[in-house]
């Protein structure tokens, strides 16, 4: 076997993995694959997957719950060991001991710690020392430090979960909006494109006429100026139709510079909505700002009690024990009848309040005006409620008088054609019955997208989960 050759042979080896391991492995920021039909289920799972937004919420909560867990702990144990070089004028010494501290602390504001030292050598001894304090005034119970940190810590993931769930319902809603706008637009082309269509027949209709002598050359003119002012409207059209597409990809948070096929249509039959009392009394019920509210309410209520409580003088039992062997080796059980056992009482009597007022007295204040957030939360959500609904009406009642006048704007190009042929009317009776329909329609499709997001809107403000409606 040629020597020489088991470099290369190696290098290539690892050339070929590598390359496999490139193919086979996706990178782990690699941008989820949007499909060439898109459904609006679809769009909304991909965002609610992948979008930056939703990512950085749900971390947030992730953090929270970390943060509860910590703090529900009763008990911490840490070992560890020292060893030094005691160097003194005609010897040296080297030294070393193990040591543990175990502590515990729970929701009444007791508190204990053991510091044990098993053996020691050298100038190290073995040792225990137990000390334990429970409060019998101030700090006791749910006003205890280990209490407050465990039910901050649980209120706050209680207000990351209504974060998040907001948040989520912001993603649906404007990839929903997204989606419908982009679609709309999409048809908004193709009412272009039928009027184009007509303006160049009646632009050749009328050039036959002027060269066949039946009408005057204006007409001719008119109606290539009409063509030339549909096709700049389609040429907008189609714009607006790729910026919508690469906004619903923003919103989804992914595939920006795709075009992907949009499959589902404005539904033609809309969600039931109750009457404005009902969807105001169901928001009242469900809008989680009002549950982040009550919880920041809570909190300060019950900072405001410890203010209050900090004013009391305090008295906590305690006890110590301390024991330490008097020789170098492991410790003994005799350590624990040579030890110092101390118990008693601890008075604390707080005399300069100044402070301890001035905390009171800002909790006290800022409680005050947490409760006017929440009234003036209450008449916002009910604003909110109010406009959403009213928009509501309004594009229902816009997409009524569209479709009323389809018919009529139907009809009038049809007797403007016929009067065309017959003679007796112009082109401008055309051109112009033209450029109503497309306008009709137009506003159809527009006053149904509006319409269904309007709807959207209403639920969202009434707190109901948008989720649900797309199967999420």
């Amino acid at each position: 076997m040629n020597v020489r050759s088991l470099p290369l042979r190696l290098a290539l080896l690892v050339l070929a993995v590598t390359t496999v391991v490139i193919l086979v492995i996706p990178p782990a920021n690699a941008q989820p694959r949007i499909p060439t039909k898109l459904t609006i289920a679809d769009a909304v799972s991909l965002a609610l997957t992948n979008h930056p937004r939703l990512k950085e919420a749900e971390a947030s909560y992730q953090t929270a719950l970390s943060t509860l867990r910590v703090n529900s702990l009763k008990t911490t144990l840490d070992l560890g060991s020292e060893a030094s070089l005691e160097r003194y004028p005609e010897e040296r010494e080297l030294s070393n001991r193990v040591f543990s501290t175990f502590s515990y602390a729970d929701f009444s504001g007791t508190e204990a710690r053991v510091d044990l030292s098993p053996f020691g050598f050298g100038t190290k001894r073995g040792s225990i020392a137990l000390s334990i304090k429970q409060p019998l005034l101030k700090g006791r119970g749910a006003l205890s430090d280990k209490y407050q940190r465990w039910v901050s810590a649980r209120n706050q993931v209680a207000v990351r979960d209504k974060q998040l769930y907001l948040t989520r319902q912001d993603t649906i809603l404007r990839v929903v909006s997204a989606y419908f706008r982009a679609v709309n637009a999409r048809e908004q082309v193709k009412v272009q494109e039928k009027a184009v269509e007509i303006a160049k027949r009646v632009a050749d209709a009328a050039r036959r006429k002027a060269e066949a002598g039946y009408a005057a050359g204006i007409e001719a003119t008119r109606a290539e100026l009409r063509v030339a002012d549909v096709m700049n409207q389609l040429q907008i059209q189609q714009q607006a139709a790729r910026s919508a597409l690469e906004s619903l990809m923003l919103a989804i948070g992914a595939g920006v510079g795709e075009t992907p096929e949009l499959v589902d249509t404005v539904p033609d039959e809309m969600p039931q909505i109750p009457s404005l009392e009902e969807a105001l009394n169901i928001a009242l019920k469900n809008r989680p700002e009002l549950v982040v509210s009550d919880l920041q309410i809570e909190d300060q209520q019950r900072l405001l009690a410890i203010a209050k409580d900090q004013l009391r003088p305090g008295l906590d039992a305690v006890a110590q024990f301390n024991s330490a062997s008097t020789n170098e080796g492991f410790l003994s059980g005799s350590a624990f009848n040579t030890g110092t056992l101390i118990a008693g009482l601890q008075y604390r009597l707080p005399l300069d309040k100044r402070a301890l007022i001035e905390q009171q007295q800002t909790a006290e204040i800022n409680l005050e005006i947490l409760k006017r957030l929440r009234e003036y939360q209450l008449q916002s959500i009910a604003e909110e409620v109010g406009r959403a609904y009213r928009t509501y009406q309004s594009e229902k009642t816009s997409l009524e008088i569209y479709l009323n006048n389809l018919k009529t704007a139907q009809e009038n190009l049809t007797l403007a054609n016929r009067m065309m042929e017959e003679a007796s009317g112009t082109n401008r009776d055309v051109l112009d019955a033209q450029a109503a329909l497309t306008q009709t329609e137009a506003n159809i499709l527009s006053a149904k997208t509006g319409l269904y997001l309007a709807v959207l809107n209403l639920k969202n403000v009434m707190g109901e989960d948008l989720g649900a409606m797309f199967k999420q």
